[in-house]
């Protein structure tokens, strides 16, 4: 059996090469295609369209087996909505997580070390993924000290942007590849970080999602 590709986040159906978690928001009815498997929540940018149940909907998603995950959540400094009501909802999430034994994956924009000071607070996290990883060498080594994982998308196919520090101080059993809306083969992230083999990323996917 050949490694499959890992794709961790993406908006598409997986092709047969892959495994990895289809992004579905807990507002829209949740109708899985067969052999898919998905991830399931609130994003920031949504909360102000959210109704009361939008918490009893998430839960109800959260326990259909093809739903592996939480999210994409979290916390994003540029839009509108204050903090302290993205906290708020984030939090809720992380709760269900918490009470799922799910992963997250997480949204963030300017908000590293807001998400680091969250997950200092809790007893017993899950495992948190920075979808769309784009944090300095800094803020990389301070959140993987933390036990945060990393996923990292297109944005590695910009050459303007130096990278090899930042995945230095990723530790290679924390990091992900993803495609995340973009219309590109999750093949061509992984070229772009020719150090670290499906088989690494595949292994990491196993440990925190199982043989699903």
């Amino acid at each position: 059996m050949s490694i499959p590709f890992v794709n961790l986040h993406t908006h598409h159906p997986l092709e047969n090469n892959q495994v990895g978690l289809i992004n579905h928001s807990c507002l829209d009815a949740l109708d899985c295609r067969s052999g898919q498997l998905y991830s399931a929540g609130l994003h920031p940018w949504d909360i102000d369209e959210t109704m009361d149940d939008w918490i009893d909907k998430l839960e109800e998603q959260l326990q259909n087996p093809q739903v592996k995950a939480v999210g994409e959540c979290g916390i994003d400094r540029a839009i509108d909505t204050p903090i302290d009501i993205q906290t708020e909802y984030f939090i809720r999430q992380v709760e269900l997580a918490e009470k799922y034994q799910l992963p997250m994956i997480i949204h963030a924009v300017g908000s590293y070390y807001d998400l680091l000071s969250l997950r200092k607070h809790r007893n017993n996290p899950t495992p948190w993924i920075l979808h769309g990883y784009s944090g300095n060498a800094e803020a990389t080594a301070q959140l993987a000290k933390h036990g945060f994982c990393f996923s990292l998308g297109a944005q590695l196919l910009n050459p303007k942007k130096k990278w090899g520090d930042i995945i230095e101080n990723i530790p290679v059993d924390s990091l992900f590849f993803e495609t995340d809306d973009a219309d590109i083969r999750v093949e061509e992230i992984y070229g772009a970080c020719p150090k670290i083999s499906a088989e690494i990323v595949y292994s990491n996917y196993l440990r925190i999602f199982g043989d699903c």
